[in-house]
């Protein structure tokens, strides 16, 4: 980034080629070249969401379908401290959406995507077609010891309603650090 910078910048991955070969022998292969692009970001001056006391209802038992489901890769249910999701129109008051843990969601999540993932169930749904989705979440991060900047990357994807994940897109990615300082990541796809 050179010597001197200062501010906020953006950094995005585009991926300028890729490749994907599909293996009969279940050997599949992905080749991509990608950009790693610095561009001058604003300074962050939104007012941060101000989370209600309750982190709302408990989801409904199954086998009654969830209002929402929501998944966070590379973790498991121990690894999790706490996790509410809050959702809201905008502007307006945010609410709690009640998630929970749910073993079927988490089954659904590993058949799609493979890998470890924590799945969570949601009461509610948010309507309207602005919203936006406050997730609060502790957690015990697995990186190795000694590593001078260590981070942990945990993959999020969300449905509502019938969706099934498997028609869904990646929604965010939380890079987990040690430290204190505002860490935003950004998720650019075609649809």
């Amino acid at each position: 980034m050179g010597a001197g910078a200062g501010g906020y910048v953006t950094i995005r991955l585009q991926t300028d080629w890729s490749q994907y070969k599909k293996s009969e022998k279940d050997e599949d292969e992905l080749y991509r070249t990608s950009e790693l692009l610095f561009e001058a970001a604003d300074t962050p001056n939104r007012q941060k969401p101000t989370l209600p006391s309750n982190p709302g209802p408990p989801p409904p038992k199954p086998p009654t379908l969830p209002a929402g489901k929501v998944g966070l890769g590379g973790l498991r249910v121990k690894d999790i401290l706490t996790f509410n999701l809050y959702g809201g129109t905008l502007p307006g008051e945010l609410v709690g959406m009640g998630a929970h843990p749910d073993e079927k969601v988490t089954e659904e999540l590993v058949e799609a995507f493979g890998g470890t993932w924590v799945g969570y169930s949601v009461a509610l749904a948010p309507s309207g077609a602005r919203f936006n989705l406050v997730a609060d979440i502790g957690l015990k991060p697995k990186w190795k010891k000694g590593v001078v900047r260590p981070f942990q990357v945990i993959p999020v994807v969300m449905a509502f309603g019938t969706d099934r994940f498997v028609d869904h897109y990646l929604l965010a990615l939380i890079v987990a650090q040690p430290t204190n300082a505002q860490v935003d990541t950004s998720v650019t796809q075609p649809y």
